[in-house]
């Protein structure tokens, strides 16, 4: 089930409730007539602006959301809209949410949909604008974890042609594939940079007891400790990244495994989390980000009994 958000007008809040609501739920077709199929939208909305704590409600619902869909009326463009819908804009914007719009009619865009690129200087839109079938379909396919690797032109050809593409596929299959090994080096090399830096601070901080007096060694040592951790939150953030990008290569390398004899990586994985061993799979990017902890666990230690130390001290 996806999570999806919608940004609309007050005006606008019926046709959400009676027809978007239901359609990407699988209640109803584009029409209005009801089904009984499967939708895998999870709505979340508001009614209006008007409450009071209507920023801090859709802040959370904004946070939550895995898609969020912008209905653009025909009261849009009003100046007061960029202080409420503009506003849930920006914030999903910049919480990195899957943005999708829809307008109701051929309605002007707001500003708030728009940004001015930096190299071109133009204002460019912050997302496309999709019919409604495009965004049920969109959002159904990610809850299903289905993604269609093909162009439109390999769509086209017809069973022998494509029959023909089969090496290009495989040649293709494997330059992706050695780009996530390229990824898994950069990663590493990202660890022992780190690690160094994380390894050079703490027996600097040790260096600096001995040689450097009291008070300027407490104070060096509180400052250092505090690069330490700002460091080692870079790094958590950087594993994170390079996680989420591997995994979306796994995905893309498991596509293409499909259109090919065997499909390794997906029977690997399918090996890697057989629960009849009793054995809980640990990802790298878990295992990793423990170092980081471990070395921010040591300097916040060390700046609490700096601090400790400094106000006896003082007494």
């Amino acid at each position: 089930m996806v999570d999806v958000f919608i940004i609309h007008s007050g005006k606008d809040y019926k046709f959400v409730k009676e027809n978007l609501e239901p359609f990407l739920m699988g209640e109803k077709d584009i029409y209005g007539n009801s089904l009984n199929s499967v939708g895998y939208s999870n709505i979340l909305t508001l009614q209006s602006g008007e409450n009071k704590n209507w920023k801090q409600d859709a802040l959370s619902k904004i946070k939550k959301a895995q898609a969020v869909i912008v209905v653009v009326g025909e009261d849009a463009c009003e100046a007061s809209k960029n202080k409420t819908m503009g506003w849930e804009v920006r914030q999903a914007v910049k919480y990195n949410k899957l943005i999708m719009i829809y307008n109701l009619d051929k309605y002007s865009l707001p500003n708030f949909l728009k940004y001015k690129d930096r190299f071109t200087g133009q204002n460019v839109m912050i997302a496309q604008q999709l019919t409604l079938d495009k965004i049920k379909t969109r959002i159904d396919d990610y809850a299903k974890g289905h993604y269609d690797i093909f162009s439109s032109k390999y769509k086209k050809l017809d069973e022998d042609e494509r029959l023909q593409l089969k090496p290009e596929i495989l040649e293709q299959y494997i330059m992706y594939q050695q780009t996530s090994e390229e990824l898994i080096s950069r990663r590493q090399n990202v660890n022992s940079f780190y690690l160094t830096v994380n390894s050079a601070l703490v027996t600097l901080v040790g260096l600096i007891l001995t040689v450097v007096d009291f008070p300027a060694n407490m104070i060096v040592i509180l400052f250092m400790s505090v690069i330490g951790i700002i460091l080692d939150i870079s790094w958590v953030n950087l594993l994170d990244a390079y996680g989420i990008l591997n995994s979306a290569k796994m995905k893309v390398i498991n596509l293409l495994e499909e259109q090919l004899p065997i499909i390794l990586y997906d029977v690997e994985w399918q090996i890697m989390s057989d629960k009849l061993n009793n054995k809980k799979y640990v990802s790298f990017t878990d295992s990793e980000k423990r170092i980081p902890k471990i070395f921010t666990v040591i300097y916040i230690t060390i700046i609490i009994l700096v601090i400790m130390f400094l106000l006896l001290k003082s007494i």
